[in-house]
């Protein structure tokens, strides 16, 4: 399979539709997913990512060094501590545990005869999960945050980790689901990152562009700090400065000068009714203007 771009929304929504083809269960696996991404952001939001594979193999959610959930097409894998599983989980049946004997695979119905699945998680073991997700997955809810808690606060990720975690399959899980989950501090700052999506977009059409917009809720980002700040859409402020094709659309006359940093007719992006009260990050609620009509919409 071909080596896909992590980041890119259609992609990622591509492959991870792929995956639950056949596994089904789709929204129960996702909204556990969601709400074990929360919870460890909230622990450590430094210490933790969504790798989707390069082939498209599998979603993993890793805490520092280890891997806590992992999605591939026949099966669902999640991390929980030993002790922690409900008894009659481990007799039911319905659930096979995965341990290591160094690297030998130790897999068994019988949670006793399946050594610990990770050497730096003592008392791991893996739970592998192919049908009745909707009643299984509560069960597992306790033990998995138990094994979160463990490996974040005791395992710390590494440079080459942080390079796998996919911006796209965080914006695919937030459009499914209708709320906007996080990403990692360590992905970008907001300005920081909005510069590289909109050198990344300038690559692709209008029409998958104007895809992508409606594709985002039109309810901005909150990140927050000391103060509120909101995180616009790349993708409505890209075909927005395409739509103006270099002309403000207050003053009708060509940007001012051109931008170092895309080399082309410097615009800023204004919401007619602000983000702060209530505006939609949305196409229609945006005009692209020069530095001077924006001012005067500010404070004229």
């Amino acid at each position: 399979m071909q080596i896909i771009d992590r980041n890119n929304f259609l992609v990622a929504k591509k492959c991870i539709d792929a995956l639950f083809k056949y596994l089904g269960y789709k929204n129960e696996i996702i909204e556990f997913l969601s709400r074990k991404i929360e919870y460890a952001n909230n622990l450590n939001g430094d210490n933790w990512n969504l790798n989707l594979d390069l082939n498209g193999r599998f979603l993993r959610f890793n805490l520092g060094q280890v891997y806590c959930i992992q999605i591939t097409s026949l099966e669902c894998l999640i991390l929980c501590m030993r002790d922690s599983l409900p008894l009659e989980l481990s007799k039911s049946g319905d659930i096979e545990f995965r341990g290591y004997n160094k690297k030998l695979i130790v897999q068994s119905s019988d949670i006793s005869s399946v050594p610990d699945c990770l050497v730096k998680v003592p008392n791991s073991i893996g739970c592998v999960i192919k049908k009745r997700f909707d009643e299984l997955l509560p069960a597992l809810e306790k033990s998995n945050m138990q094994f979160i808690e463990y490996a974040i606060r005791n395992t710390n990720i590494l440079p080459q980790m942080k390079c796998t975690h996919s911006v796209g399959a965080i914006d695919f899980i937030s459009v499914f689901l209708e709320r906007d989950l996080p990403n990692p501090n360590f992905v970008f700052s907001a300005q920081k990152n909005e510069n590289i999506v909109l050198r990344n977009l300038k690559k692709i059409s209008e029409s998958e562009l104007k895809e992508l917009a409606l594709s985002k809720t039109d309810l901005p980002c909150k990140g927050h700090t000391k103060i509120t700040m909101f995180i616009r859409s790349s993708y409505v402020v890209e075909l927005s400065k395409r739509l103006a094709n270099g002309i403000c659309q207050d003053c009708g006359q060509f940007a001012p000068f051109v931008s170092k940093i895309t080399n082309e007719p410097y615009l800023e992006i204004h919401h007619i009714c602000p983000l702060s009260e209530g505006g939609k990050d949305t196409i229609e609620n945006v005009v692209a203007l020069c530095p001077n009509c924006h001012r005067k919409r500010h404070y004229g």
